[in-house]
């Protein structure tokens, strides 16, 4: 944890802490399930959030409760009863958070937004930022999204996206029985006021602002492809040196982007799946083989295409032959699994033409070639996996102490590289060349980092450059050998991309802010 995140740490577990004691006397509301209806006595609100950190510390998905409290007619008392707790829907999202809940009548507003994982808490104060809204009884209140972009320290800026049709069609999703039963009737928002106003301004602003890629995959030849929160694509072309940032025109968390008839294919969060054949200027809506969380949409040697989808715990992999006629085959289901070791790491996909897989945390790969799935593992805590162009599989893996993994097969047979546990992030050129950010004489302790190069396969490694980390030698999130011309490229917090052309002997900046 780098010194912003331990202040930010130390200064908000007092607070959370603290607000707990107080949500105990409050009114928890559960998420709103599947078949339920609103009873005559209270209304329904539901509402979505999305944080978009530049960095590593993003609250995202740790977030849990939005606290409500009903404004108090003069001389009235506040009482347990007019706080009310949303807590969070996990369906078909990773980061962007949908809170909802069975609320008493009443005038209401968004007080505070918490959540805490690890030895890290947040507390948002919203403090009525947004002005108040109606909670009516036998009513929907749609509130919109919300959209937090953390500064320095415990700085922040809200944006305000009202509701519109993503939310319209994530509300009949999730609760399928309260949208057919309240069809037809008002739905209700925040009071329109000049500040609300000033915060639906800033949105547009919040998603041209930096937010962490992921996803990253490069073909053969050397295009660069990621996703982002907010809907946005990373995309450099092979041969070329600009690198550009795409809105596929969603608010939804692109996870997947694959080259596909000579376009871009994006999937993501509640069944976004969109293809742009003219370079990102405009997107064409697909059907989605379900509405789930597509963390992958991987086109195929034969022309088809591979969909592997996440509902709840349960992964569903698709094929389709014809994504414009939306004909989706079922190829098989497993369960999501979790590792002791690093609990709060997600289940990783991959794909190249040939094959496309997950591989779960605990190390069990779950792999496809478009018409069979097949199961194995390599019989360790997972922290990242990734295909070379050749089909090699390149697994960064924990028991006692990190390496790295090699399978040529994937997955069917895995060599122990044997690299150092201190290694920050490895990159192949091929199975034999190979580049990580790591300490020049480990020992106990890792000492000074550089960047490390192996010529033999990982036997013995030698140093040839400095870590592209420009302000810290760990601050290295992903590193791969650029398939158009062999140079390394970088990819840091912040937006930052660098790129060196003499095996990390010197450094530039190619992508900013």
């Amino acid at each position: 944890m780098n010194p912003t995140s331990r202040s930010i740490s130390r200064l908000l577990h007092g607070l959370v802490l603290l607000l707990a004691a107080l949500l105990l006397a409050a009114c928890s509301a559960a998420p709103i399930a599947p078949e339920q209806t609103l009873t005559g006595q209270e209304g329904a609100v539901v509402m979505k959030l999305i944080t978009n950190s530049p960095g590593e510390t993003d609250p995202a998905e740790t977030l849990s409760a939005v606290r409500l409290e009903r404004v108090l007619e003069s001389g009235e008392k506040q009482t347990g009863r007019d706080i009310v707790v949303l807590t969070r829907t996990r369906k078909a999202t990773y980061t962007t958070a949908v809170f909802s809940g069975m609320v008493a009548p009443g005038r209401y507003i968004i007080k505070s937004i918490t959540g805490a994982s690890g030895n890290m808490s947040y507390f948002y104060p919203i403090d009525a930022k947004f002005g108040s809204f109606d909670v009516v009884r036998g009513e929907v209140t749609l509130l919109g999204t919300l959209l937090i972009q953390p500064r320095l320290g415990t700085r922040f800026v809200v944006a305000y996206v009202p509701p519109e049709a993503e939310l319209q069609k994530t509300f009949e999703t999730l609760y399928p029985a309260l949208a057919a039963q309240t069809r037809g009737r008002p739905q209700h928002g925040f009071v329109p006021t000049l500040d609300l106003d000033r915060r639906a301004a800033l949105a547009p602003q919040v998603k041209r602002l930096a937010s962490i890629w992921h996803g990253l995959t490069q073909t053969a030849d050397g295009e660069f492809m990621a996703g982002s929160k907010l809907g946005k694509v990373l995309w450099r072309k092979s041969g070329e040196s600009r690198w550009k940032e795409l809105d596929v025109g969603s608010w939804r968390e692109v996870l997947s982007v694959r080259p596909y008839r000579g376009g871009l294919l994006a999937a993501g969060e509640e069944g976004l799946l969109r293809h742009s054949s003219d370079e990102g200027l405009t997107w064409k809506s697909l059907v989605p083989p379900d509405d789930g969380l597509i963390q992958l949409a991987q086109p195929m040697r034969d022309g088809g295409v591979v969909a592997i989808s996440r509902r709840d715990s349960l992964w569903t992999v698709y094929a389709s032959k014809d994504l414009d006629a939306g004909v989706w085959q079922k190829l098989g289901e497993f369960s999501d699994s979790r590792s002791i070791n690093v609990p709060w790491q997600r289940s990783m996909s991959f794909g190249q033409p040939e094959r496309a897989g997950v591989m779960m945390p605990n190390g069990d790969l779950h792999a496809t070639d478009g018409r069979t799935l097949f199961r194995s593992s390599n019989g360790r805590s997972t922290l990242d996996v990734n295909a070379l162009p050749d089909g090699t599989l390149v697994s960064q893996t924990v028991v006692m102490t990190k390496t790295t993994l090699l399978s040529p097969d994937w997955g069917q047979t895995w060599a122990d590289l044997d690299t150092s546990r201190f290694v920050v992030t490895i990159a192949f050129k091929d199975r034999q060349t190979a580049y990580a950010v790591g300490p020049v004489a480990p020992s106990l302790m890792p000492g000074k980092l550089g960047l490390m190069t192996t010529r033999d396969g990982g036997r013995s490694w030698s140093q040839t450059g400095s870590s592209p980390g420009m302000t810290n030698p760990y601050a290295v999130r992903q590193m791969m050998v650029d398939r158009a011309d062999g140079s390394l490229i970088a990819f840091l917090p912040e937006n930052l991309i660098v790129r060196s052309t003499d095996e990390g002997k010197s450094w530039k900046i190619v992508k900013d802010n």
